[in-house]
């Protein structure tokens, strides 16, 4: 039987495999190459799109909890401020301040940070900007070669009730006066060789941060003026003290450093000699007895409140009232606090390391108002409030701006009036058992005429309580305001 053939040859399917394509080693690097480009692409996009919307929907911060300040608000638009270009400034101002987890993101760009700087002479030097960013950031001190200087309280106190919808006050003075006056080291812990790292005008010493002082004797001088000039108009009525208080820089600036300050010690010294009839309060040697002990926070500008208790104690050894020994204070531990300096100096050793933040309670009987600075009654409540994050200072009275009222049960008739800045705040609570009246006003915040006021409520006794910064900055100024408005 003959095989079945198709008659049409060209219908005949011969099935012969054909050899694969060679690729060179060089195409296939450069298909790879390709690929990965693509992949880049994507993935890079994609990334791109994920931050863009994360940079644009994300939940924007109103405080910052480690600058203890309101951050930018959003710029009100109007055709003047668009022409002016406020608008646009202001637009870039506020996506600047306010990025979306904007805590974390500082956090980690402090701990980079860590890694740069340029040793010089033993200290750490860091690239400093003195822009502001935001609408509360602390200026660096003023320095040149003509007479120079007095530094400034940074001081941010947060109402802590109304955090979310009150500004905070942040100061910084920076004035041309006299000569500043070079400060002795005071004595070390001992002497290990570290002089320091500068960060933002901070000093960071042994995971302490530390502002630095620059004294004017010119302007202790007319501090102690006006001091006078209260104590002449109250006569003779009237017990009058000043207490200046040091700041934490007398205590633990590092022995090695050849960073040029001034010296709180010498410019109090001039404070008293000018005073007259005025019963000067020095407690730079009390504090010095108990520098090895929590009487200045580390992370914070402020004193803490064991610091604020020695002082208090010799102001009322001084004064002749009665005082009642810490121990007969609950004494009440807040764990974690990372407070101003942190926010200012950007050094992430404050925010690794945070500390305790301790406070004392009150045993004995008293009652505690709040009024407006135009002495309108606003409200009764606690002495010591509760706070939170880095405005754990404001535990004392919470915020600056409302005149306080304590009616003790303390042993006499005595009524004190404090004029004050922030540092004056953590005095009170171990004056509850000396007199049976408490005023407090902060000099930045009242608007009424002050003798008047004082001889309204029968002052016996006033004491003016601040520290340096603001002694010898230029905060002392509203003492003058409020003597004549």
């Amino acid at each position: 039987m003959k095989p079945d053939f198709p008659n049409d040859i060209s219908k005949i399917e011969i099935d012969v495999p054909v050899p694969e394509p060679v690729i060179t080693i060089e195409e296939h690097r450069v298909m790879l190459i390709k690929k990965f480009n693509r992949i880049n692409i994507a993935v890079f996009s994609f990334l791109l799109a994920g931050f863009s919307a994360f940079l644009m929907f994300g939940k924007r911060p109103v405080i910052s909890e480690t600058e203890n300040r309101k951050l930018t608000e959003f710029p009100e638009f109007s055709f003047k401020n668009l022409v002016s270009g406020t608008f646009t400034n202001g637009l870039a101002d506020y996506y600047n301040d306010t990025v979306p987890m904007r805590k974390y993101l500082k956090n980690s760009a402090a701990s980079i940070k860590e890694l740069a700087g340029i040793e010089l002479g033993g200290v750490k030097v860091y690239t400093v900007n003195t822009k502001p960013s935001g609408n509360n950031t602390p200026a660096a001190p003023v320095t040149s070669t003509a007479p120079v200087t007095s530094s400034a309280e940074t001081d941010s106190e947060n109402s802590v009730t109304q955090a979310t919808e009150e500004s905070t006050v942040t100061e910084t003075v920076a004035e041309t006066a006299a000569p500043v006056t070079e400060a002795p080291a005071p004595p070390p812990e001992e002497n290990d060789g570290d002089a320091g790292e500068l960060s933002n005008n901070i000093m960071i010493y042994k995971k302490r941060g530390i502002p630095i002082y620059y004294g004017s004797f010119e302007n202790g001088t007319r501090y102690a003026s006006i001091v006078n000039e209260y104590k002449q108009r109250l006569g003779d009525g009237v017990n009058v003290f000043s207490m200046v208080c040091p700041t934490s820089m007398s205590f633990y600036w590092p022995e090695n450093s050849d960073i040029s300050h001034g010296s709180e010690a010498e410019n109090l010294e001039n404070i008293k000699n000018n005073l007259s009839g005025v019963t000067d309060i020095n407690t730079i040697p009390v504090l010095n007895e108990h520098k090895d002990e929590h009487i200045y926070s580390r992370t914070d500008h402020h004193w803490q409140a064991r610091g604020a208790y020695y002082a208090a104690k010799l102001f009322a050894e001084t004064a002749g009232v009665p005082f009642a020994d810490i121990s007969e204070y609950e004494e009440v531990t807040v764990p974690g606090y990372v407070g101003t300096l942190y926010g200012f100096s950007g050094a992430a050793v404050l925010n690794d390391n945070p500390e305790d933040f301790v406070f004392y309670r009150p045993r004995n009987n008293y009652i505690t108002r709040y009024y407006t600075p135009s002495f309108e009654y606003r409200y009764e409540g606690p002495l010591l409030v509760e706070a939170y994050g880095s405005a754990l200072y404001c535990t004392f009275m919470g915020s600056d701006e409302e005149i306080v009222h304590v009616e003790t049960d303390a042993p006499n008739e005595r009524t004190l009036f404090i004029i004050k800045d922030s540092y004056g705040n953590a005095l009170v609570p171990f004056l509850t058992g000396s007199y049976k009246n408490i005023f407090v006003v902060d000099m930045r915040y009242f608007n009424l005429n002050i003798i008047q006021f004082m001889q309204e409520h029968n002052a016996t006794d006033l004491l003016f309580a601040m520290n340096t910064f603001s002694a010898t900055g230029s905060n002392f100024e509203n003492l003058e305001v409020l003597l004549n408005q």
